[in-house]
């Protein structure tokens, strides 16, 4: 068991490593190697921000059907299969397939161990396997935690001579992540269950955090996967710095989450979405109106982990609030609904930025998470613990 638990590791930080690195470095290939114009990146990573949710969506229905590994080996193929598109032709059909595969564009990419969701609901029921109910919240943290770390870490190899030898070696430590699974042994046998019992309330969560979720998705994806490229076209930096600034805002990112229970103990979850994420919104704002690097490069690591450090929190919140034969719902339709709306809005935020102005895109996320921080105020003021345990409701 502990030895599955290894090999699970070790291919989650493979990934997360190699998808770092390819945060950083797509965009710019796509923009300086290739010559694309931004309307034509945004349709790139629109189209796979668009089809990761999909993915992932009908990848863990038939994981319970067919078996969680077995998916999970063909899904982890994906991201090797991507980049050796990329290292062998520059049609852009064949492009917007690599994207699809790899997912490029999604909104965050780093956070929680790299562009990994098409992967996600295998990894986790593989590795729920593995693990004692008791010891689950404190392994998959720390999964998360460590994966973080390694797509900072991929972040960092940004400084390297020349797209292929980047691509060469996101290549190698991505099919490094399919191998280590292959020894893994799956307990899970499918079966057929019974339909879960749906309630009322149920249905109000989820309709409540899907809400949300469309808003994040939609601030994320209209600014977070033109990061890099604006580093470069408006403020002059090398692809080298950009990996070392995206780095560095996926340690800090990963590293804050460590003290995201007790600032929830001391808050409240409300009051942590609310302080974090508008802060957040005007540091977002602030971004492409600084006019210098250095004040760009500062407030690019901090609204980073101001954005994610309520996630461990608003996770813990959902599963509390759902019924259990419900919470998989909850997840994929939260997830779905963060994911679709990024898509379209990374599509769109393309072509704002190549006919009309790099700002926009930035005026426009700032709105969304306003909006975000007024539903959460607005559905779970009531909530006053999110962490661990029972969730605690106040009187009316």
């Amino acid at each position: 068991m502990q030895r599955d638990v290894f090999l699970l590791m070790i291919s989650r930080v493979a990934r997360s490593f190699a998808a770092g690195l390819l945060a950083v470095i797509v965009g710019l290939y796509y923009v300086h190697g290739l010559h694309l114009s931004l309307i034509q990146v945004g349709i790139l990573f629109g189209v796979g921000a668009f089809v990761t949710p999909l993915l992932t969506l009908v990848l863990g229905f038939y994981s319970d059907r067919y078996g969680r590994k077995k998916i999970l080996l063909a899904t982890l193929s994906f991201l090797p299969l991507s980049v050796l598109i990329l290292l062998l032709t520059s049609n852009f059909f064949l492009l917007m397939l690599s994207s699809a595969l790899g997912g490029f564009g999604i909104a965050g990419g780093l956070v929680g161990g790299g562009v990994g969701a098409s992967v996600a609901p295998m990894q986790t029921a593989l590795l729920t396997e593995k693990v004692k109910p008791e010891e689950r919240t404190k392994i998959f943290s720390w999964f998360t935690i460590i994966s973080s770390y390694a797509g900072s870490a991929g972040a960092l190899l940004a400084n390297g001579t020349s797209y292929e030898e980047l691509f060469i070696i996101s290549l190698l430590v991505s099919g490094l992540s399919a191998l280590a699974v292959i020894p893994v042994k799956e307990s899970f046998r499918p079966r057929r269950r019974e339909e879960p019992k749906v309630t009322s309330r149920d249905n109000d969560v989820i309709k409540k955090f899907t809400l949300t979720g469309i808003l994040n998705g939609v601030s994320q994806g209209l600014i977070v996967p033109f990061i890099p490229i604006i580093f470069s076209e408006v403020y002059g930096l090398s692809q080298g710095f950009i990996g070392d600034l995206v780095s560095l805002g996926g340690v800090i990112s990963a590293s804050v989450m460590l003290a995201t229970p007790a600032l929830t103990e001391r808050l409240g979850f409300v009051r942590l979405i609310i302080i974090t994420r508008t802060i957040s919104a005007v540091m977002v704002l602030l971004f492409p109106f600084l006019g210098v690097w250095y004040l760009a490069s500062i407030d690019y690591v901090l609204f980073t982990p101001l954005r994610v450090i309520a996630l461990p929190a608003q996770q813990a919140l959902m599963m509390n609030l759902i019924g259990e034969g419900r919470r998989a719902t909850a997840t994929g339709a939260n997830q779905a609904g963060r994911l679709i709306p990024a898509a379209a809005s990374t599509s769109l935020s393309g072509y704002i930025m190549h006919a009309l102005s790099f700002a926009i895109p930035f005026e426009a996320a700032f709105v969304a998470t306003v909006l975000n921080s007024f539903l959460y105020f607005k559905f779970f003021r009531g909530v006053d613990k999110a962490v661990t345990g029972k969730v605690v409701l106040s009187e009316g």
